[in-house]
């Protein structure tokens, strides 16, 4: 059969703990599946690795930093030049960096990375997507700790906690408006949240302070971790958070601020727009 146009599944951060197993369940599915990982090397031993174990051959790396908009924009270039439909986007990949840096474009990394790359990402290959596309976004338990201040996300105090904190929650909210956006394609957008995982991006130190550790109770493993991602995968409903092998809200019922909400979007696509091409789609 030829699988040259068949529908790809896009993972991101697909070489650490959980990545490794969402693109392992994919790969033993069949589905053609993209490798988006910034160790291009260490994500294409992978893909070889799964083509050898799974029998899949429709595999490959594709390499993403999402430390700076430009590399984003690079990646979806290269997607763009596969001249294949996506079929999901498996927004897996984040960091949890101990201390302050301001990314190429200025904004803090932990935000540009967990958030606002992340969101330009999935509004990006929103229009590369087949009607009844997925886009999966992770989100954390840590949101519950934080608001959102008002300047946010120009401006963000740095606690490495809080910043991660703040921009899981932001992803979370933008996500009520990207669902918002894709309904007319019937492109679904929900956001998962695995629990705590025991990865290279959060680990147990001493260094941690007490809301890390209070976050981090209990730690669950990878296999469990994917239960949500894998269910919100075969799910056609939009909008939600899933959670476990059965719970399942709706994203809106977080939503506090309505204020705050429409300023986060409205500031989200302001910063992220000029880098869209031009066939996405924003409008409500």
């Amino acid at each position: 059969m030829d699988t040259n146009h068949n529908p790809i599944y896009i993972v991101t951060g697909a070489t650490d703990a959980m990545g490794t197993v969402i693109a392992r369940r994919l790969a033993e599915q069949k589905k053609p599946l993209v490798l988006a990982c910034r160790d291009q090397e260490k994500a294409q031993r992978y893909a070889e690795q799964l083509k050898a174990e799974t029998g899949n051959s429709d595999i490959q790396a594709v390499q993403l930093d999402l430390s700076a908009f430009s590399m984003v924009t690079d990646f979806v270039n290269r997607i763009r030049a596969l001249n294949r439909p996506v079929a999901a986007l498996v927004n897996n990949a984040g960091t949890l960096p101990r201390h302050s840096r301001i990314s190429p474009d200025g904004y803090e990394h932990t935000i540009q990375v967990n958030f606002l790359s992340t969101a330009l990402l999935s509004m990006a290959m929103y229009p590369l997507m087949t009607e009844g596309g997925r886009i999966i976004l992770s989100t954390s338990i840590s949101r519950r700790l934080v608001s959102l201040p008002y300047e946010f996300p120009a401006v963000s105090n740095f606690t490495q906690i809080g910043s991660y904190a703040q921009a899981k929650l932001a992803l979370t909210l933008f996500s009520i408006y990207m669902s918002t956006v894709m309904k007319t394609r019937h492109v679904s957008v929900n956001c998962v949240n695995p629990g705590v995982i025991n990865t290279s991006v959060l680990a147990l130190h001493r260094w941690l302070d007490r809301a890390a550790d209070y976050i981090v109770k209990p730690i669950t493993n990878p296999e469990a971790g994917v239960i949500p991602t894998m269910r919100a995968l075969e799910s056609s409903d939009t909008g939600f958070i899933f959670q476990g092998s059965s719970t399942q809200i709706k994203t809106s019922s977080i939503l506090k601020n309505r204020d705050v909400f429409i300023k986060l979007c409205n500031d989200t696509m302001r910063i992220i727009k000029k880098h869209l091409p031009n066939d996405s789609d924003t409008s409500d």
